[in-house]
């Protein structure tokens, strides 16, 4: 059959009207686009930038990436009262957070405890901010902080009770003592407004890998703008990965979470699990194991404008266990240890959209055991293995996107239930190592996509046999383009059902 295929590939790369795109890329062009990523990677490079670094950049193939986003402005809530402090037993707290929370907490946190007898500083019925904590603390428990400056050091861990709040105002610093092993647990409502929360420099002796996190559960909300993230979490995913919100059944959040315009240096990871309506959006996440930001069992999602480079185990941006109404727009994801974006395990109604991924280790978008998605007008180039990879996963529709010299096939499609559908509509390939292969794959529809700068490969696996009736359809563009769909399922087949979820 591939012998057969030189002719009609010489026809068809030179014949070959394109689909959606304005032009096909040729080898001036791909390393144009190449070089532009590179610039925008440059623009990037500190743990300071921002994607407005980079906007200049983002025109012609990238305007999807650079398209400003409408949203509301964020709101920080207040609470009225004022708050009080005393003292609660760690052991007590950890317990009932852990019994709350689905023990999504481990109790062997307390071996990083410098002092196991000490207490932590509990925070009731109102709103403290960082000034008043520490002057209370200096007056009634010297031991738990000391201040320099704007500079509070927390050698005990603080609990914000479910009726109150901390504010860390404009300038200040709260610092967990990584020595002391402190770290923050937060039911109530934790607010940085243009604040600091970072873990101390040094080594436990308890645990070894030991660093403070901050763990939002049960009723808690966090809500930070224009904040900064340093050296927190351990751990992997979880309340100990960094910045966690945990919510639970019984307790539902009154308060929305959300994190804006904010930096994150070497932070194990943002974990959001069993909540909703979170939002992340304009941030700067470099450095940290990874996921950089992990949803499971989330409702409600907007992943937005976040720039993410250099996670050391794992991929960007994570979205799994039943997680759904999630969107993941306009992120520049890049130099990543894992994948782009990961999405897995009964996900449902997630869309992918106008995303840069670039250089990361793993594939650029995977999905794996989802429904009901929809990737399109993404920029996939240069990773290193399938641009978007579609494992066992039903009603997904890939389109409008670029797949270019990723080291596998641009898409792959393989372990498809027997009705799964998917449709790829108005992509276009270059330079990957295949177009699009196929494994185990069922009803697959192909509509107006531009292969012209994929060669020589363009139909792998199964898919390879129907390299000739793509190359028939491939010369029509446009709404009237003509479609081929590869192991079309039967009439009775029922499509998945992307409105009630069932």
């Amino acid at each position: 059959m591939r012998k057969g295929l030189s002719l009609l590939l010489a026809v068809f790369l030179t014949s070959t009207a394109p689909g959606v795109h304005a032009e096909s890329l040729g080898h001036e062009d791909m390393a144009r686009l190449t070089r532009t990523v590179s610039k925008i990677g440059e623009r990037l490079r500190s743990p300071e930038a921002r994607k407005d670094d980079a906007r200049a950049l983002l025109t012609g193939r990238f305007a999807a990436v650079g398209r400003q986003a409408d949203q509301a402005p964020v709101v920080l809530d207040r609470l009225e009262t004022q708050g009080q402090l005393g003292t609660v037993p760690v052991d007590f707290m950890l317990a009932q957070l852990r019994l709350q929370t689905a023990q999504q907490f481990d109790t062997d946190v307390e071996k990083a405890l410098a002092d196991r007898a000490a207490p932590a500083l509990f925070i009731r019925g109102g709103t403290m901010t960082l000034d008043q904590l520490a002057a209370e603390a200096t007056k009634s428990y010297p031991d738990a902080l000391q201040r320099d400056g704007e500079t509070v050091l927390a050698r005990w861990p603080i609990v914000i009770w479910s009726d109150a709040a901390l504010v860390v105002g404009s300038g200040q610093r709260l610092e967990l003592s990584t020595t002391d092993g402190a770290f923050l647990l937060n039911s109530g409502l934790l607010t940085l407004d243009r604040g600091t929360l970072s873990a101390s420099e040094g080594t436990n002796p308890g645990i070894k890998n030991f660093r403070p996190f901050v763990a939002t559960a049960m009723t808690g909300a966090m809500q930070a703008r224009e904040a900064r993230f340093d050296r927190l979490g351990y751990g992997g995913t979880g309340s100990t990965s960094g910045i966690s919100v945990l919510g639970a059944a019984l307790f539902p959040a009154k308060i929305s979470s959300f994190i804006v315009d904010s930096t994150f240096d070497n932070v194990g990871g943002i974990s959001l699990q069993n909540t909703h309506r979170i939002r992340l959006s304009g941030n700067r996440i470099s450095g940290g194991a990874g996921p950089a930001i992990a949803l499971k069992g989330v409702t409600g999602a907007d992943i937005m404008n976040n720039v993410i480079t250099g996670t050391t185990d794992a991929q960007a941006i994570d979205v799994q266990n039943t997680s759904t109404s999630v969107a993941v727009t306009g992120n520049i994801l890049l130099g990543n240890r894992g994948s782009g974006i990961f999405v897995a395990n009964d996900a449902r109604d997630v869309t992918i959209t106008g995303n840069l991924l670039s250089g990361n280790g793993r594939g650029g978008v995977s999905v794996v055991r989802s429904a009901c998605m929809t990737i399109a007008d993404n920029i996939i180039l240069s990773n290193g293995q399938v641009g978007i990879k579609v494992r066992a996963s039903d009603a997904l529709t890939l389109s409008h996107n670029d797949l270019i010299a990723n080291a596998g096939a641009g898409i792959s499609i393989i372990d498809q239930d027997a009705h799964a559908r998917v449709a790829i509509d108005g992509n276009a390939f270059s330079a990957n190592k295949s177009g699009i292969h196929g494994g185990s794959a069922s009803e697959v529809a192909l509509k107006a996509n531009d292969f012209a700068g994929q060669s020589p490969i363009l139909l792998d696996g199964e898919f390879a046999p129907y390299v000739p009736q793509l190359l028939k359809t491939a010369a029509s563009a446009g709404p009237q383009a003509e479609a081929l769909t590869i192991h079309a399922n039967t009439q009775s087949a029922a499509p998945a059902d992307c409105k009630t979820g069932s």
